[in-house]
C-alpha cells in the first residue's frame, strides 16, 4: 500500500499540515529540526507527494503545456525530446497538444491547458496562411493567463518572447555550399511560402546567388508543404530543368528525393548526378544512403533557452518588452554533395540555351 502524509506524520510525531509544509514549502518557518526530521522520515518511508495537493500549496503544477503543428514530421518528435530534457533539469513535466495546423486546435489547446493548470505554455505555431486565423490566434495569445514563449513557425512581430533560429542564414549557407562545389543550376524546393521560415530560407538563397554572380531564377523554385510527397513530385520537375543539385527547406523533402530517384534505377544517383541538401539535421539524415547533407536546426539550443526563459517568467521575472532570442543553424557535410567540373556546367549551359523556359509547375 501507497505510504501516505498521514502515515510520515504519525511516524515523525508531527501534523500532517507540518508535513506538508516542511516537505513543500521551504519558506515556511519551521525550525530546521523539525524539517529534517520529516524529510528523515519521508524518505525512510518511500513517501511520494500527491501532486494535486502539492499543487495546491504551491500554487504550481511544475506542467508546462507544449503544442507543435504536427506529428508526422520526425523533427517535432526531437523537439519534443529536447524540450522535455530542458524541462526535467528544472523539475517540469511537459505535455503535448498536436495542432495539425489548424488555428482552433491551438486555441483549444491554450485554453485546455490552461485549465488544466500549466505553469506555462511553449507555442511552436502561431501563424497560419490565412491572416485572420493569425490574428485569431495571436488574440487567444493575449488572452492566457500564465507565460507563454513562442518558437518555430511565428509571425514578424508578436507582443511574446520568441526563439528562433536565423533561417536566413540557414538557407544562405546552403545555397552557398552548393555555388562553391561548382554548382549554378540549383533547384529549390521552398515550404509554404505563408511562414516566414520558408520566406527567409528563399532570401537567404538569392542573397548567395546575387554575391556569385548568378541571376534568380524562379522557375527553378518548386513550391512544396515539407512533405515527403513535395519531393518526390519536385524531382522530375527539376531534372527537366537540368538542375545539378536540389536544395529542400526541410530534410523530409530531402527523403522525398531520395525515394523518387530510385525510379531512375542507374540513371540517376546521388550524388553523381545530383546534389542535395536539405534543413533540419534529423536523426535519419544520418542513416539515409548516401548520408544527407543538411543544415542543422539548433534543437537543443532553441530548447533550452525557450525552457530557461519560460521558466524566467514563471518565477516572475518582469520584462520592460518582448525579448527574441536568435541561434545561428550550421551546415554538416555528409555525402550527398559533390564538386561538380567546370565542364559539366559548361555542357549544361550549352543545352539550356537550346530549351525555352519552363512555367512554375506548382
Amino acid at each position: 500500500m501507497r505510504t501516505t502524509i498521514k502515515d510520515v506524520a504519525k511516524r515523525a510525531g508531527v501534523s500532517t499540515a507540518t508535513v506538508s509544509l516542511a516537505l513543500n514549502d521551504p519558506k515556511f518557518s519551521i525550525s530546521k529540526q523539525t524539517r529534517d526530521l520529516v524529510i528523515r522520515v519521508a524518505e525512510e518511508l518511500n513517501y511520494r507527494p500527491n501532486q494535486v495537493a502539492v499543487s495546491l500549496v504551491k500554487k504550481r503544477t511544475n506542467i508546462i503545456g507544449l503544442i507543435f503543428p504536427d506529428n508526422v514530421n520526425t523533427f517535432y518528435t526531437s523537439f519534443s525530446h529536447q524540450f522535455e530534457e530542458a524541462a526535467l533539469k528544472y523539475g517540469y513535466s511537459i505535455i503535448v497538444g498536436t495542432a495539425n495546423d489548424n488555428v482552433e486546435r491551438v486555441i483549444h489547446y491554450l485554453h485546455n491547458f490552461v485549465d488544466h493548470g500549466v505553469d506555462g505554455i511553449i507555442l511552436t505555431q502561431s501563424i497560419f496562411r490565412d491572416e485572420k486565423d493569425t490574428q485569431r490566434c495571436l488574440e487567444a495569445i493575449a488572452g492566457i493567463a500564465v507565460p507563454i514563449i513562442l518558437t518555430n513557425r511565428v509571425p514578424k512581430t508578436s507582443p511574446e518572447d520568441m526563439v528562433l533560429i536565423n533561417n536566413s542564414l540557414g538557407g544562405y549557407i546552403a545555397m552557398k555550399h552548393l555555388i562553391d562545389l561548382g554548382h549554378r543550376r540549383i533547384g529549390i524546393i521552398s515550404g509554404s511560402m505563408f511562414f516566414n521560415n520558408s520566406m527567409d530560407r528563399l532570401a537567404g538563397c538569392k542573397k548567395a546567388l546575387e554575391e556569385a554572380g548568378i541571376p534568380f531564377d524562379d522557375t527553378l523554385v518548386y513550391k512544396g508543404d515539407n512533405k515527403v510527397e513535395d519531393g518526390m513530385n519536385a524531382l522530375p520537375y527539376m531534372l527537366d530543368r537540368n538542375v545539378t543539385a536540389i536544395f529542400a527547406f526541410n530534410d523530409m523533402m530531402a527523403y522525398g528525393i531520395y525515394k523518387e530517384s530510385q525510379k531512375y534505377h542507374y540513371h540517376l544517383t546521388i550524388p553523381r548526378d545530383l546534389s542535395v541538401v536539405g534543413f533540419d539535421g534529423v536523426f535519419f539524415s544520418d542513416i539515409v544512403s548516401p548520408p544527407l547533407t543538411t543544415i542543422e536546426y539548433p534543437i537543443k539550443s532553441i530548447a533550452t533557452a525557450a525552457i530557461d526563459r519560460l521558466v524566467q517568467r514563471i518565477n516572475g521575472m518582469e520584462r520592460d518588452s518582448a525579448q527574441v532570442t536568435l541561434f545561428d543553424p550550421m551546415l554538416k557535410i555528409n555525402s550527398s554533395t559533390r564538386r561538380i567540373q567546370t565542364q559539366e556546367n559548361t555542357a549544361i549551359d550549352a543545352r539550356n540555351e537550346s530549351r525555352a523556359p519552363s512555367p512554375l509547375r506548382n
